[in-house]
């Protein structure tokens, strides 16, 4: 009986060694893939915007337009690639206005960063950027998403740098009050660093991604942006930035809590109708009566000159309402 057992355990150890030497030549092939796909992407990628070194980190920008003014254009938390995700709306723009869009530390092609992220060192990066750039203020900030607490600590700290202030489905402070945080577990961030590095990431894409589906199906991109930022999407799921940046959305919004913007400076405010009934009936179910439009109605303190509009589309507007954006910004700017 006992020979048995040996024999069985002796089975079972070399078919748990096969296994094993199995998964580490298919982990060493497709580590290698991923390299080469990788060398084969960064050359396509090296013409999507330029870097500055700011802080000793280099952020990638993209500078479009020759207008008197200028816009900045600024991401939402995990947007892959800030730089062509905005491209649609940049070019847009850039008909009347100097516009720049850049790449967070951590996003799309610039240097990740294992420094705090908070709403302070995000806006001293923004002004290094901007002044490295010789772009001398003011600036109109055009943030999406979180960027809209960024927008606000910016305004609070250098409010003689902020001309006006147009925000898309962005962020405001008060709504971490009814928010969990967008909190990244340590076993999470090293798995998904994990995959990216061995192109399990990139493998497990190839029959498609819901993100990568429906901004290309919004109609707003070409094949080249889609493969660029297809690219970027398959290498990086999450930067040491961007993991702080999780961590300490509901700090930053703390510290911002109650906050009006100043009342001299414009605001729009172009919200999504879909985040408007999204955001109030998960509030409504969790027995909350605020509502996305009502935070926002907030936050402001001079109604002659800060407003709020709407348009059709989900939280990621400037998809599929670019031209909608660049029209309602343009109006908005020259006081129409």
């Amino acid at each position: 009986m006992r020979e048995k057992i040996k024999k069985i355990a002796w089975v079972l150890k070399k078919i748990f060694i096969i296994f094993l030497g199995l998964i580490i030549i298919f982990l060493l092939g497709t580590t290698i893939w991923n390299k080469v796909v990788c060398m084969k992407e960064d050359k396509a990628l090296r013409q999507v915007g330029t870097n500055v070194n700011v802080n000793g980190k280099d952020i990638r920008v993209s500078v479009t337009g020759k207008g008197k003014k200028t816009i900045v254009l600024l991401s939402g938390m995990g947007t892959t690639s800030p730089i062509i995700d905005f491209k649609p709306l940049a070019d847009k723009l850039s008909d009347h206005y100097q516009v720049v869009t850049l790449d967070y530390a951590g996003y799309g092609l610039s240097d990740d960063s294992s420094d705090r992220r908070t709403s302070q060192a995000v806006v001293e990066e923004i002004r290094g950027t901007l002044r490295k750039l010789e772009i001398k203020p003011p600036y109109i900030l055009m943030p999406h998403s979180v960027s809209g607490i960024y927008s606000l600590q910016y305004m609070n700290t250098y409010p003689k740098e902020i001309e006006a202030m147009i925000g898309i489905d962005c962020a405001v402070p008060n709504q971490a009050k009814y928010e969990g945080d967008f909190y990244v577990s340590d076993g999470l961030y090293y798995l998904a660093r994990f995959m990216d590095a061995t192109g399990l990431k990139r493998l497990s894409c190839l029959s498609g991604d819901a993100y990568l589906k429906d901004m290309e199906a919004s109609g707003s991109y070409s094949e080249e942006d889609m493969r660029n930022v297809s690219a970027l999407y398959n290498r990086k799921s999450v930067s040491k930035a961007q993991l702080s940046e999780s961590r300490l959305f509901q700090e930053n919004c703390k510290m911002l809590y109650d906050k009006k913007y100043p009342d001299n400076i414009p605001v729009l405010f172009i919200l999504s109708r879909d985040s408007c009934k999204v955001f109030s009936k998960e509030l409504a179910q969790k027995g909350f009566n605020a509502t996305w439009e009502g935070l926002h109605k907030e936050v402001i303190s001079n109604p002659e000159i800060q407003k709020i509009v709407y348009l059709e589309g989900a939280h990621y507007l400037h998809w599929k309402q670019s031209k909608a954006i660049a029209e309602k910004a343009d109006d908005f700017i020259q006081g129409k």
